[in-house]
């Protein structure tokens, strides 16, 4: 029987606006009060789950920053697994110097190397390019399209080096650039030992440390709650959540989810995130009489 059901965020429970479609919400909800452990598993970091948690009163445990970090749910534990500050200066530079747009996710918020306004005007033009809008105002209001949401808690380094003199640990770094065309081949270079990259492009590179990823925070999470591997669901669907995808029977991905998650997870659904995927993924599980 399933007594734990993981999803990932964006592009598996949430749709393009945040939201959680109407049904699934219900079903989790559902088996939420019967006593099914509920954990999200992102790439996002605390301050951009908050307004989600509030919005839909969800209170479960969380695996953020791609496995570097994890918060049960009466938010007693604070786990974290920082990239070295070696590395972490290495390719920060690296980046920097390309022209990458740095959102380096600690234990202290969100840093960047360029201030505060150069930094959310270049966010501004990474939206119109992903939502293909005209004006400010057509982009979908959440906590990544607005500027008290994706500035929470943001600060600004003059270098790398000043973020370590002030003791910051860095459990991940999201790096953004414009001009495909001008960085092709970069993400090749960054081979650095002690570091995963979890990405498909150049241009949208999410860096960590390579000792913890979604899928081992996720094994040692359910080995101390006592879960064996057959009772947990697994939902997701990028190449970071592949390290989850691949380690249990019973894991899903939405319809346009990544190639390597298609291949990775058992289960391949009808349905996007937009119209109920997880819905879909667990109606199969109760077929199965497994829920």
């Amino acid at each position: 029987m399933i007594k734990c059901i993981v999803c990932d965020l964006d592009g598996t429970l949430i749709n393009q606006e945040d939201k959680i479609e109407k049904e699934t919400f219900q079903k989790l909800k559902y088996y939420m009060n019967r006593g099914i452990d509920f954990i999200i598993a992102t790439g996002r970091d605390m301050n951009m789950v908050i307004d989600l948690l509030n919005t839909y009163q969800l209170e479960c445990d969380l695996i953020l920053n791609n496995g570097t970090q994890y918060k049960n749910k009466q938010r007693t534990i604070n786990e974290i697994h920082p990239m070295n500050n070696e590395a972490f200066i290495n390719i920060a530079q690296t980046l920097h110097q390309y022209g990458y747009l740095l959102a380096i996710h600690t234990d202290q918020g969100k840093f960047s190397l360029v201030n505060q306004d150069e930094f959310w005007d270049y966010h501004i033009k990474f939206l119109f390019k992903s939502f293909h809008c005209c004006s400010k105002e057509e982009f979908p209001q959440k906590t990544f399209t607005t500027r008290e949401g994706y500035l929470r808690d943001f600060h600004y380094a003059h270098s790398p080096y000043e973020m370590i003199e002030k003791g910051v640990q860095v459990l991940k770094i999201d790096a953004r650039h414009l001009d495909t065309d001008s960085i092709q081949g970069v993400k090749d270079k960054l081979n650095i030992p002690s570091l995963e990259i979890s990405s498909s492009y150049d241009d949208n590179i999410e860096i960590t440390t390579n000792a913890f990823n979604k899928g081992s925070m996720l094994e040692k999470v359910i080995k101390e709650k006592g879960y064996q591997y057959d009772e947990v669901a697994v939902f997701g669907d990028g190449l970071n959540d592949v390290s989850m995808l691949e380690k249990f029977v019973y894991s899903f991905v939405p319809s346009q989810a990544d190639q390597y998650a298609k291949k990775a997870a058992t289960y391949q659904l009808h349905f996007t995130s937009e119209e109920g995927a997880v819905k879909e993924g667990i109606d199969i599980l109760e077929k199965l009489n497994l829920l």
